[in-house]
């Protein structure tokens, strides 16, 4: 395997992956999806812990738990386990999410609730709602994703991006990777989306590829292991996985790289990371799968939760914890390949 170099002036991140072996996977290692007894316990402690601590409203505890984008994350957690709204011993907690983020839903569209970055949340509870979509009986959901995706569409600037709030002329590769999934999830659940603005989106962050692979924050410089994995995955889900700049970052998140630290971005980071790499397929997932799934096993808490690293907070975290490793599963419609 020849390994692209690392692009000047970056250092990859004394950080768990980049701690991590990168040998060749052990043999009889690195099948496609794993659920292991491991794996299966730690979900189910996590999905456990995210029923228990939710709300009566299908809001969650803490400053981002009301957030819509965040209420749509751990609601997500569920269906990517195969849960069901009103069946089993988590149906309630789907029906409750859903009903938060339809019911907190803004005149224009917007899907935020109570702080954070609008766009931000919108795009986290667009997608979710759409991945929803076709799994529960409720006749305000598809109006509702419809409304919101109208808005993502209406959103989208000059650039061919989106920033934190409604109407930003400016953008940058994070918030246009929410709204980006969010497009997908939509035109899979059967919502109209024009392809040009897939194919803007898709110029956007080719214009932010870094030299030597990664992705920068609104532009060709500093690329971040968070964002190399936003912009592989935006890139394969739109239909460009083949493009050298993909296989470029795919090739430098297989070497332990990516770009600068992760900061307090750790569960953003394999939460994108994951979905990207088993995009990838082949030796990029399963170096990740075999490296990244039991690493989160072992950082999960005795409540089973994961510890709060930065933005987000403890429900946030958890949430993205878990989607990480339930790509082992493959039941969302967004993670197919």
């Amino acid at each position: 395997m020849t390994r692209i170099p690392t692009p000047s002036g970056l250092c990859v991140a004394a950080t768990l992956l980049a701690l991590l072996p990168m040998a060749a996977a052990p043999a009889g290692a690195g099948q496609a999806l794993k659920v292991t007894p491991e794996l299966e316990r730690a979900v189910t402690r996590g999905l456990t812990y995210l029923a228990r601590t939710q709300q009566p409203d299908g809001s969650w505890p803490g400053n981002y738990g009301k957030v819509s984008g965040v209420v749509g994350l751990a609601m997500m957690a569920f269906l990517a386990h195969g849960e069901q709204p009103d069946e089993g011993p988590y149906g309630h907690v789907i029906r409750r999410s859903v009903d938060f983020i339809v019911r907190n839903q803004q005149p224009n569209g917007l899907l935020s609730g109570q702080g954070g970055s609008p766009m931000y949340s919108h795009g986290f509870a667009t997608l979710a709602l759409a991945e929803a979509y076709g799994m529960i009986d409720d006749p305000r959901v598809g109006p509702a994703v419809k409304k919101a995706t109208g808005l993502i569409i209406k959103c989208q600037n000059q650039l061919g991006g989106w920033r934190y709030s409604v109407g930003s002329t400016d953008a940058d590769t994070t918030v246009s990777g929410a709204q980006m999934m969010a497009l997908r999830a939509a035109a899979n659940a059967g919502i109209e989306v024009p392809i040009s603005n897939i194919q803007r989106g898709v110029a956007y962050y080719k214009r932010c590829f870094c030299p030597g692979g990664g992705f920068g924050y609104t532009g060709a410089s500093g690329p971040s292991p968070a964002r190399s994995g936003i912009g592989l995955l935006i890139l394969s889900l739109s239909g460009a996985y083949r493009s050298p700049e993909a296989k470029a970052t795919a090739n430098l998140l297989l070497q332990g790289g990516g770009g600068y630290g992760y900061g307090g971005y750790f569960y953003y980071m394999c939460y994108y990371c994951s979905q990207a790499m088993f995009q990838a397929g082949g030796k990029y997932w399963r170096y990740w799968n075999d490296t990244m799934t039991p690493a989160l096993i072992s950082m999960q808490n005795p409540d089973g939760s994961w510890p709060a690293q930065g933005a987000g907070g403890v429900i946030c975290g958890t949430a993205m914890a878990l989607l990480s490793l339930e790509i082992n599963y493959n039941f969302l419609p967004i993670y197919q390949r």
